[in-house]
């Protein structure tokens, strides 16, 4: 408790006056009548002294001297007496020193302890004087209620206690913060260097005190149940790769993110509609590290080429084994096409099973490897045969050799002979009589006609037929062609080449003039052929040599036997009757043809060949009887058609004087043509 100002002290009498000092005041000490001495610590005289001192601690009256610690003596006839110190506070009234009396220096000083100086100072034990401060706690208040007794100033706190929870002392002032005394409010923080954070999320202290997340290149960092993460990517940076390694390490604006690295996904790579379907099926991709892009799709099968024949659907078009014709020729490789792209040969769609081999091209046109590049086909009919001759022999002995089936399977589709027939020109089938006599007298397969040197242009065959008997003087069965050898049959030519010439044959403007024609079709022998065109070939050609007894004795008049060569097919060009075998005028083959040359002359006939190649055919025999020289026939076609082609000769009018025609060297060409025969 802070004490009262102190009690002034009242001098009684000049004698025995108390006076009030400060830390160096004067004492006064009253002489007694027996000289004896007063002094600050009580001293007496044992007499009277004859002269006075003063001390300290007392002196013997005399003669009274005064000193600055000393006291007033008196006694005898001393000196005069003067003051020795305080005794009590009283002493000190209006004291310069202070208020308070020091007893034991005799000092007045402003305190001598806490209780002496007032609310809100201290004494200052060195200078016994009060100062503004602090002693005690009593002397503080507000915001400083606490007295630090080092420094005697208030403060906030002296220890961490002092503080509310959540604070500590720091600098004598509370601050936030905690210690092992005062430790963190919230339950979930822990305190770290007295600063409490909460290590499930704090960045700086994640699981543990000064354990701090690292930065991540373009990302937040985060901390979450006590692990180190990255968090949210910066404004335009993406973390495709899901790797916080790198941070967000891919700049939005070039791209977006494709995936996430090692998901997977379902994935196809064929056509539309396709998966799923026959082999087809989808596979897996992964996504790469970088999150960029996807792998490769795993385990997907996707269409492919059909396999032949194994009942799969690897083109997956829901049907199995239906190889495509590419090259749209009527072949795929699973029924012998052995060029479908240009790839694979310069021309697909004309090789292929069905296409006729061309020699020398280096190209293996029909697919088949035993068909020589190099060599011709080897010859179909190579001797001789005059009776019980076929339409079939006639088709070898002019060099088509090759024969197939109207429908057959793909990989059998070849180019050949379909059927083979003996029939009348109109088309009707001829009576057992009349098929006999063509196949035993009207066809023959010949290696020569007559000595004259008429022999094949190519092998060793060449086909005949006659309105007579097809034989030559040498052939056994002959009959000589100018009496004429009389058959059973009489019919009419054929009806659409009637219509087209308005129902009748047609006449011939020779070197005669315009003869006239006849009419019917006697004796007649047809050999009808239908044939599958290669599918390479745009055209064919065949030679053929016409020959009538009638020269010189029917030409120009009717009886004039024709030679008829009538073919079927969609190629454009083809005359309206049909017939693909006439002279440069259009007139039909018979005596009257502007191609009849090999005989002796008469009237408007130079005969420039002469007689000499019919010498053994009869026809030389009293200069009547005349023929033509090789002539060739070409016609176009349409790749791959079935045509139709009739050779015929028939006596017109009457029943003599006999008519023939040899036929050979047919062949097929890659290139077109129109219509016409030439010399």
């Amino acid at each position: 408790m802070k004490a009262a100002a102190p009690v002034v002290c009242l001098v009684a009498s000049i004698w025995a006056a108390v006076a009030c000092g400060g830390s160096d005041s004067t004492s006064f000490s009253p002489g007694g009548t027996d000289g004896g001495d007063a002094s600050a610590s009580g001293g007496t005289s044992t007499g009277g002294a004859s002269s006075g001192g003063s001390s300290a601690s007392g002196g013997s009256g005399g003669s009274g001297n005064t000193a600055n610690t000393g006291g007033l003596a008196g006694g005898g006839t001393g000196g005069d007496a003067g003051p020795t110190g305080c005794q009590s506070s009283a002493d000190c009234a209006g004291n310069p020193g202070g208020p308070i009396c020091e007893t034991a220096t005799g000092n007045c000083v402003g305190c001598l302890g806490a209780s002496d100086c007032p609310s809100g100072q201290w004494c200052n034990t060195a200078t016994k004087q009060c100062g503004a401060g602090c002693d005690e706690a009593t002397d503080c208040s507000g915001a400083t209620p606490l007295c630090d007794s080092a420094t005697n100033t208030c403060v906030g706190c002296l220890a961490d206690t002092d503080c509310p929870s959540g604070q500590i002392c720091s600098s004598k002032a509370c601050a936030t913060g905690c210690s092992v005394t005062q430790p963190c409010p919230n339950s979930g923080d822990t305190c770290c260097t007295a600063s409490c954070h909460d290590l499930q999320a704090d960045v700086n202290n994640c699981g543990a005190c000064g354990t701090a997340c690292a930065a991540y290149p373009n990302a937040a960092t985060s901390c979450a149940s006590g692990a180190c993460s990255m968090g949210a990517c910066a404004v335009g940076f993406a973390d495709c790769n899901e790797s916080p390694s790198d941070g967000c390490e891919w700049n939005l604006t070039i791209s977006a993110c494709a995936c996430k690295p090692g998901s997977t996904q379902s994935c196809y790579t064929g056509p539309a509609g396709t998966s799923g379907v026959g082999a087809c099926k989808a596979g897996q991709q992964t996504c790469d590290a970088s999150g960029l892009l996807w792998g490769p799709c795993l385990g997907q099968i996707v269409p492919s080429s059909e396999v032949c024949a194994n009942n799969v659907d690897e083109d997956c078009n829901g049907t199995a084994d239906d190889v495509p014709d590419t090259d749209g020729d009527g072949w795929t490789k699973c029924n012998g096409d052995c060029c479908e792209t240009p790839a694979e040969c310069s021309k697909p769609n004309k090789v292929n099973p069905g296409a006729f081999e061309v020699v020398g091209n280096q190209v293996d046109d029909d697919c088949d490897p035993a068909t020589s590049d190099t060599v011709a086909t080897a010859d179909c009919a190579t001797t001789a045969k005059l009776t019980g001759v076929t339409a079939q022999d006639v088709a070898r002995a002019i060099d088509l050799c090759q024969f197939t089936t109207a429908n057959p399977p793909p990989a059998q589709k070849k180019w050949g002979v379909i059927t083979y027939q003996h029939l009348l020109p109109n088309g009707t089938a001829p009576t057992a009589t009349a098929l006999s006599e063509m196949q035993n007298w009207q066809t023959a397969v010949l290696q020569n006609y007559g000595t004259g040197g008429i022999v094949p242009t190519k092998g060793p065959t060449m086909a005949g037929i006659s309105s007579g008997r097809m034989r030559d003087q040498n052939d056994a069965g002959y009959v000589n062609p100018n009496s004429g050898a009389t058959f059973s049959t009489t019919t009419t030519p054929p009806p659409a080449y009637l219509a087209a010439h308005g129902n009748a044959l047609p006449a011939s403007a020779g070197c005669s003039g315009t003869c006239p024609a006849g009419s019917g079709a006697n004796d007649p022998v047809n050999v009808r052929l239908t044939i599958r065109v290669p599918t390479n070939a745009l055209s064919f050609s065949y030679k053929f040599r016409f020959f009538s007894s009638e020269y010189w004795t029917y030409q120009c008049t009717v009886f004039n036997d024709f030679y008829l060569a009538l073919l079927t097919t969609g190629a454009a060009g083809i005359p309206a009757d049909k017939n693909i075998s006439f002279d440069s005028l259009n007139n039909p083959v018979s005596v009257n043809n502007g191609f009849f040359d090999l005989c002796a002359p008469k009237g408007c006939n130079t005969c420039p060949f002469g007689m000499g190649e019919l010498a053994g055919t009869g026809m030389q025999l009293s200069n009547t009887g005349g023929g033509t020289k090789w002539l060739t026939t070409t016609a176009p076609v349409v790749p791959g058609e079935v045509i139709t082609i009739e050779f015929m000769v028939f006596d017109v009018s009457d029943h003599i004087l006999d008519s023939l025609t040899i036929l050979d060297n047919w062949q097929w060409s890659l290139d077109p043509s129109s219509v016409g025969t030439t010399g």
